[in-house]
């Protein structure tokens, strides 16, 4: 016997004194019978768990004199095995301070035993002849292991007398043995020779729920009884007789679901249970662990390592199969879960690709200007936008950024969309010239009127602006039932004389920084575009003096927040503008080094959008 079989016999015998008051009981005995309990038990569990699925079998086809015959058969194992569990009870065995007397012990054992086995073998023998007579192969063979178990039984009750015949020194002496070597050889010769009887013919047996099953234990009468009961039920079963061939089946192939015995020679259930749920690919793999009724309370840790049942020994094979198809069936949906995820993985990553197709691929390039700007998507998609591109006469260059609302998907699509409209409604390109003379003649009025200038200084820039008005009308009248909208600044420049007209619809105020640092605030001129029917919105316009830089961000930068949480905040980057700085590149990398630095790799939860235009010193 292995180090943890003893571990586990000892457990059981502190338990079970507990349980009777026995605490005085002597634990050298307390082995023996302990031992010769539970294997006697498993043998005659096994027993009961043939004859029920051989009634199973009888009362499907309606054979009515086998129906009979097997209930009584079952029946009376039962009443053994009852009375197996009742002779190894402490109270049963000793009174307090007693000591057993293992020669008079093992005489009552093997009269109230021997002769309901032997009867019941007898009864075996009959309807073995009649299986065989009606050609019913099927009952034949679990009728054979049934026979050879009750022999057997018989065999080594008759082994155990002859050891209790040792004088009383010797059998002192002997006592561990008995246990672990003349008890227990026993025993597993008991299972070897069951599990060499023909097996069952699988074609008779009609598939229902499917899985692949690895069953794991030491016990081969275990491991054959629970492979009987899963084949019928359709299942693809593969065993192991220890933690280490376990573990390496599992690394080799795939399994549905694993039925894991606690205690184990080599590497016990804990440690093998420990081993699969700290593995990234198979902790997913449900565990239900077996275990003898003697050992639930270890059953418990089991289960808040990452167990998903447990099965208790004898087998109910009701309960068998329902814990097992329970535990299938949410394997089931964790992978379609895991597909899904895979699926939508799948095609976020889709629709990040094109997303950003839509951002530009190459900003403008205009003589004594630098356009440059910087993006970090929290998600595979994104919610905020940038955008910089020539209008359709040539001379004008559109300046966008923008944050819709909300994350995910929906915000994403949104994004595409005011980023077209508006790329659209400005005449960006020459295709869209036509719409746009068309679509603004039609609108003019509706346009100029949610349009506020302050003074008229470039027809064409009032132009282009007007996109604003016209999304925020096309948004309220085929969108607005979704709640979404855009913080957004727009502005139109005028390469040549620096001048900057813009307007900006609830975004976060953008700066003019020029080499001594901040020099000026652009704050919104009118309401987020989406958010409210005829909202009017006010042009504004700036001149950006050689060296000046303007600088635009979304509120990701400033609400960037670090690992305990706390965010980035307008204050910090503020502090950052305040300073000379040579260059839009330089201001560039300022910004995103103290931010990052600050966040420290946490994983943000808005996405981060820089956007800067410097005129150049030299014109």
């Amino acid at each position: 016997m292995t180090k943890s079989q003893r571990k586990s016999r000892n457990s059981e015998s502190q338990v079970v004194k507990k349980a009777h008051g026995q605490g005085d009981v002597d634990r050298t005995e307390w082995a023996v019978l302990s031992s010769l309990r539970h294997e006697l038990g498993t043998l005659l569990n096994a027993i009961i768990g043939y004859s029920e699925m051989l009634l199973e079998d009888a009362e499907d086809v309606g054979n009515k004199v086998y129906i009979s015959d097997l209930g009584k058969i079952r029946a009376a194992y039962k009443q053994i095995l009852e009375l197996v569990e009742e002779i190894f009870r402490p109270a049963g065995i000793k009174a307090a301070g007693e000591n057993v007397d293992l020669k008079a012990f093992w005489a009552a054992l093997s009269h109230k035993l021997r002769n309901p086995l032997n009867t019941l073998i007898r009864s075996c023998e009959i309807l073995l002849e009649d299986g065989k007579k009606q050609g019913q192969e099927n009952f034949i063979s679990d009728l054979k292991k049934i026979d050879a178990a009750s022999r057997r039984i018989i065999e080594l009750i008759d082994q155990i007398l002859e050891h209790s015949k040792t004088q009383p020194c010797e059998m002192a002496a002997d006592t561990a043995n008995l246990t672990l070597s003349s008890v227990k050889s026993s025993l597993f010769q008991l299972v070897a020779n069951t599990a060499c009887l023909p097996a069952e013919d699988s074609a008779s047996i009609r598939p229902r729920e499917h899985g692949s099953l690895l069953v794991v234990d030491d016990n081969e009468t275990n491991r054959d009884l629970l492979v009987h009961h899963l084949e019928r039920q359709g299942h693809t079963v593969t065993t192991a007789r220890n933690g280490r061939q376990a573990l390496e089946m599992i690394h080799k192939d795939k399994f549905d679901l694993v039925l894991l015995d606690l205690i184990m020679p080599e590497m016990n259930g804990y440690q093998v249970l420990t081993h699969i749920k700290s593995d990234l690919n198979r902790k997913d793999i449900p565990v239900i662990m077996i275990s003898a009724l003697g050992e639930m309370d270890n059953v418990v840790p089991c289960i808040e390592m990452g167990a998903e049942d447990y099965l208790p020994k004898p087998f109910n094979p009701v309960l068998l199969k329902a814990r097992i198809n329970a535990c299938l069936e949410k394997k089931r949906l964790h992978d379609m879960e895991q597909l899904y995820a895979k699926s939508m993985e799948l095609e976020l990553e889709i629709g990040r690709q094109i997303q950003h197709g839509f951002f530009p691929k190459a900003l403008p390039q205009l003589p004594g200007w630098q356009i440059l700007a910087f993006f970090q998507s929290a998600r595979q998609v994104a919610g905020d936008f940038y955008d910089a591109f020539f209008l359709c006469n040539g001379k004008q260059v559109g300046l966008v950024i923008a944050d819709v609302c909300d994350k995910g998907v929906g915000s994403a699509l949104f994004m595409v969309l005011f980023r077209s409209l508006i790329r659209v409604f400005s005449g960006q390109t020459h295709l869209c010239e036509h719409l746009c003379e068309s679509f603004i003649a039609a609108n003019k009025k509706a346009a100029s009127d949610m349009i506020i200038q302050q003074e008229t200084v470039d027809i064409d820039h009032t132009n282009a602006l007007v996109a604003v008005a016209l999304t925020n009308d096309y948004i309220e009248k085929n969108h607005s039932d979704v709640g979404m909208f855009v913080t957004l600044f727009f502005g139109v420049l005028n390469p040549e004389t620096g001048l900057l007209s813009y307007i900006n619809a609830g975004h976060e105020p953008l700066f003019i920084v020029g080499p001594t640092g901040a020099k000026v605030s652009l704050p919104p001129t009118g309401p987020a575009v989406g958010i409210m029917p005829d909202a009017r919105f006010k042009i504004e316009h700036v001149q950006l003096e050689p060296g000046d830089i303007l600088i635009g961000y979304t509120d990701g930068v400033t609400e960037a927040h670090s690992l305990n949480g706390e965010f980035y905040t307008k204050k910090r980057l503020q502090s950052l503008l305040k300073r000379p700085v040579a260059s839009a590149s330089e201001l560039l990398e300022r910004i995103k080094s103290s931010l990052f630095s600050y966040t420290d790799n946490a994983a943000q939860n808005d996405d981060i959008t820089l956007l800067a235009v410097q005129r150049g010193t030299q014109l």
